[in-house]
């Protein structure tokens, strides 16, 4: 008898189990949405939000799907209703984008990411641009580097960086917020040195100075403040790149995701040792921007004109060598009158114009606080 009633209740005992392990299995197939992710998700959970849980994925594709239930089973279930709203509330074309800052984000902050997404929605940024000028320049365009992929990253980088910034009251504080947090957030990688679009930036969390100044330059713009990479063009073998924010009655502020400084443009120099010759910042709607007076002390000015049979060339381009280096400084091209100009610390360089295969190349030497005239004859 008494052997009967273990049987009894290990056989009651097995058949819970099974039943434990196979009713989620039999509620997705009946929904069809059996996935082996979705399987252990709704083992861990609570068998009365397994139908809230299924209708806030219900339309996406099935790779989203496994992430959505993959993020979920990795986050505390007090989480869950606020994640599945968030996904509810995003548009169905940016799922992926969504449930890729809630797996980056911490849970604590998803109240932020959710808010974000409507204020996305409603057309409300941070901050807003000085001037029109600078938005159309330096907030609207996609593009930041000039050579990395130009992807619609608005609304993935609004949702990623809005939690950050959301308590800031003035653009220094919002910058110096931003900046600090992507010098944390990325790891510098020099496998990782390929120019790459903000979004995978995001979710590969890697790379090298030109991708942490991606990133920076793009959270900025999504804020509505004016942001821009800038690069050195060194003669030394080793470049570096990093970024500035407009801020109104200041100008452009000088700030270095990578190295973690804020405002502080003579750091290279103080702390590395490292002299720059000429300094560019990329404008989307210009291309590069000659602005080494900015950050070097001991420049001069050379002002030139490019002409062909005494006559002035429009569209002729001017590259600027170091003899010691075949890679180009810089690049310019003249105007209607056939004029250009530039900036460079004090040195020797080599000037390449050319325009329609016609080449002709001359050596100046710039001497600090001088200005230089030169003229280039094609002819």
């Amino acid at each position: 008898m008494e052997l009967s009633k273990k049987r009894l209740i290990g056989l009651t005992i097995a058949v819970f189990i099974l039943l434990y392990l196979a009713a989620p299995a039999f509620y997705l197939t009946l929904a069809g949405e059996f996935s082996s992710t979705a399987y252990i998700v709704l083992l861990r959970t609570n068998p009365l939000v397994w139908g809230k849980l299924l209708s806030s994925v219900k339309g996406i594709d099935c790779q989203t799907k496994d992430t959505m239930f993959q993020l979920l089973s990795d986050t505390p279930e007090g989480y869950w209703s606020i994640a599945v709203e968030t996904i509810r509330e995003a548009p169905r074309s940016m799922l992926k984008d969504t449930i890729c800052v809630l797996s980056v984000v911490n849970p604590e902050e998803w109240q932020l990411v959710r808010e974000s997404v409507k204020l996305y929605l409603a057309g409300y940024t941070p901050f807003t641009p000085p001037s029109e000028e600078l938005k159309r320049e330096y907030v609207e365009p996609l593009a930041i580097s000039g050579e990395e992929p130009v992807l619609d990253w608005r609304y993935m980088v609004y949702i990623f960086t809005y939690r950050l910034v959301y308590d800031k009251t003035d653009v220094w504080e919002a910058a110096k917020a931003i900046c600090g947090y992507v010098h944390r957030y990325l790891t510098y990688d020099t496998a990782f040195w390929h120019r790459r679009s903000p979004k995978t930036l995001i979710k590969q969390k890697r790379g090298t100075c030109t991708n942490f100044s991606i990133l920076f330059v793009a959270m900025c713009r999504a804020m509505g403040i004016p942001a821009r990479l800038v690069r050195d063009n060194s003669i030394s073998p080793v470049t570096h790149a990093w970024s500035e924010f407009y801020l109104e009655g200041r100008g452009w502020v000088h700030v270095d995701p990578t190295a973690g400084y804020f405002d502080y443009p003579q750091a290279y120099l103080l702390e590395w040792g490292y002299r720059y010759h000429l300094v560019k910042a990329f404008s989307p709607l210009r291309g590069w921007i000659d602005i080494t007076p900015s950050y070097v002390a001991d420049y001069g000015t050379v002002a030139g004109v490019v002409e062909l049979d005494g006559e002035p060339v429009d569209g002729a381009v001017v590259s600027v060598y170091y003899p010691e280096n075949l890679r180009v400084l810089l690049t310019v091209e003249t105007g209607g009158d056939g004029s250009f100009e530039f900036t460079a610390a004090e040195g020797t360089y080599i000037l390449e114009a050319s325009y329609r295969g016609i080449v002709k190349t001359l050596t100046v030497s710039v001497e600090a606080g001088k200005a230089i005239k030169v003229e280039i004859n094609l002819g």
